[in-house]
């Protein structure tokens, strides 16, 4: 400010003194007064200008410093609040703004900003982990809609009212109301670049990434510093595989945006994808610290380690995720999942339990513990009726029967179900819905997967032989989908089977260290078998008077490799000599099944012995239970499948 300027200034001050004595003021000294007056608006303008600038070229941290010196010189000042809602609730700060547009609206109901603050406030909630929200993201987007609708009756001629719209129709999948509502916004401005940009989301998300360029560079020349459209096209340009041009892209939204953690992780998309894992490390570590909520860093960081093979350090990535935030179901069924393929089955049981507290519908989180249950239940089977109530078999019951409870129509889970049922001495209860299973017509991949489950489950191994063949063979060039089927032929014990997927990934994938670590974990499972077999034998061989402790050592080599049929054969004629008719039936079903080459002979003789044994179980049972005994096996078909009737 000059002195010349100061110098009216402080005489228009004295003068507005002087009035206030009454006395007459000169012509010089009003001219004078209507120049300081006329300054201070001019400021006060300047600032109203400057702040709103902020808010309509997308810089709401700017936007929201504005408003709030404005509010503390005047907290009466009602546009200053509404506007400060607007920009708190583009950066996330909902709470605020929300109470900040509640403030302004109780004053005045028609405050056009005020509840355009509030439908964004409505839509961005249902980005919240909080599964209160969560669950109700109908119901907020229902309310977000219905608050800018009302922001465009109070002011219709407002470009970003409609923008904002659209944006929560493109989040209710009305897509075509969207993109109405981003052209009345171009239609009352046709340099309005947020409107622009939403054009160019809705194309990239249909696959229209070319489309989606053109959009996100023509916002860029109506606005150079709107960081989220130099963002969007950098991200457009890596899905188009452009890594390099990506990266400038990105480094330019940084620039305009230093602390924002999704760039900083996109960058590290862009780094993984140029197979610079250093960089993409980096880059996620970058975006944790300036943002430790920011969960999608840690889900990357935790595919970079689980991709290498390392799920340690993967499950380490992820422990830190859901320290920092306990809501984060995502990250818990991540962590169970590789939990389960690292071997540690009553961790993973554990991470799907507490994710399913937050969401019991979580499907990631019910189909994860229908495979925890059942490898926790069949190691603790052996032994659960010595821990009488508490054992890990009674509450895997339990925890599947209040699974099913909330979810009645999950086909996994049933199949969990049924395998613990017969794991808990129950075979009776779940043979018939297996085999309905079993029989089931296929129309995804997924109930392909269960199918094949309760193959292995009912012991016809060679129906699962064929259908996870034909799997394999199908998905040849996909390694990812691969890993998924030999991990989960793993964990149902089919470490053949297993062994398959995992080659055909390395051979789709010769740097897939997951299926190397998964071929090395299936080496350790057989060499743990083969040490259980071998003290199994030497206990059978010791103590002729006492077969319980080589039944234990059976029953362990068993439950690491299944797919062993001296070991099921001799295990069977121990059940036999101990008086466990039921299991024995079982047992000596499995073994038909895993000898197919066995004489028609010899294969009629364990069928004659299976239905004695099966008698001789339900003649022990008693008339309480004979109702529900098993049924008679029917004659094996195929290439010495066993009878429909097989049970574990």
């Amino acid at each position: 400010m000059s002195m010349n300027t100061k110098s009216v200034w402080v005489l228009a001050l004295g003068l507005s003194l002087l009035a206030g004595t009454c006395m007459p003021i000169s012509p010089q000294a009003q001219a004078a007064t209507r120049v300081y007056k006329a300054s201070t608006s001019y400021v006060r303008a300047n600032a109203n200008r400057g702040a709103d600038t902020y808010l309509q070229t997308g810089q709401y941290q700017g936007a929201e410093a504005q408003y709030a010196a404005m509010l503390k010189h005047n907290p009466k000042n009602a546009q200053a609040r509404a506007s400060a809602a607007m920009a708190q609730a583009e950066l996330f700060k909902l709470d605020a703004a929300e109470k900040n547009a509640n403030d302004v609206l109780s004053k005045n109901p028609r405050n056009a900003m005020a509840h355009l603050a509030k439908g964004v406030v409505y839509r961005n909630r249902t980005a919240s982990l909080d599964m209160t929200y969560k669950n109700q993201r109908n119901e907020l987007l229902e309310k977000s809609a219905s608050e800018l609708r009302q922001s465009i009756s109070y002011n219709s001629k407002s470009p970003e009212a409609h923008n904002q719209l659209g944006v929560t129709y493109r989040f209710m999948g009305r897509n075509a109301e969207a993109m109405s509502e981003f052209q009345r916004a171009l239609d009352l401005d046709p340099r309005y670049s947020e409107a622009i940009l939403n054009e160019g989301i809705m194309r990239m998300a249909s696959g229209d990434s070319a489309g989606a360029k053109l959009q996100f560079e023509r916002a860029i020349k109506l606005n150079s510093k709107n960081y989220m459209a130099h963002y969007r096209l950098g991200e457009a340009q890596l899905q188009a595989g452009d890594a390099h041009q990506a990266l400038n892209s990105l480094n330019t939204a940084l620039s305009l945006d230093r602390g924002n953690a999704a760039i900083m992780a996109k960058m590290g998309d862009a780094y993984q994808v140029q197979g610079n894992s250093a960089a993409a490390i980096a880059n996620y570590r970058k975006a944790i610290q300036s943002n430790p909520s920011f969960m999608p860093a840690y889900m990357s960081l935790s595919d970079i380690f689980d991709n290498r093979g390392d799920g340690e350090a993967a499950m380490v990535e992820l422990r830190s995720a859901v320290n920092v935030n306990p809501h984060f179901t995502a990250g818990r069924d991540r962590l169970g999942h590789i939990a389960l393929t690292v071997d540690k089955p009553d961790q993973a049981l554990q991470y799907y339990k507490e994710a399913l507290k937050e969401n019991p519908n979580d499907p990631d989180a019910i189909n994860g513990m229908s495979q925890a249950l059942t490898v926790v239940a069949q190691k603790q089977a052996n032994w659960s009726q010595s821990m009488g109530s508490d054992s890990d078999l009674v509450s895997a019951e339990q925890s599947i029967q209040e699974a099913l409870r909330l979810n009645p129509n999950d086909l996994r889970l049933h199949l969990a179900n049924l395998r613990i049922s017969q794991l808990a001495g129950k075979p009776n209860m779940s043979e018939a819905e297996l085999n309905n299973l079993a029989s089931m017509a296929p129309r995804t991949e997924s109930e392909q997967m269960i199918q094949g489950e309760a193959f292995l489950a009912l012991g016809r191994y060679p129906e699962a032989d064929q259908l996870f063949g034909g799997m394999i063979q199908a998905n040849a060039n996909n390694p990812d989908k691969l890993l998924v089927i030999g991990d989960t032929l793993k964990v149902n014990g089919n470490l053949s089977g297993a062994q398959m997927a995992y080659k055909a990934a390395l051979a789709a994938d010769p740097s897939s260290l997951k299926a190397q670590r998964g071929l090395q974990r299936i080496e350790t499972a057989q060499a743990e078998s083969q040490k259980s077999l071998r003290t199994a034998k030497a206990l059978n061989t010791w103590r002729r008077t006492g077969k319980e402790s080589s039944i234990d050592f059976y029953e362990e080599t068993l439950s690491q490799n299944p797919r062993q049929p001296e070991p099921r054969l001799e295990l069977s004629k121990l059940y036999e000599k101990t008086k466990q008719y039921d299991k024995a039936a079982r047992s000596y079903q499995y073994y038909l099944s895993l000898r197919p080459d066995l004489p028609e002979k010899e294969r009629e003789h364990y069928l004659k012995k299976i239905a004695r044994l099966q008698e001789l179980a339900q003649q022990n049972a008693g008339p309480k239970s004979a109702a529900t005994s098993p049924a008679q096996p029917a004659a094996a078909t195929g290439a010495g499948a066993p009878a429909a009737a097989a049970k574990l």
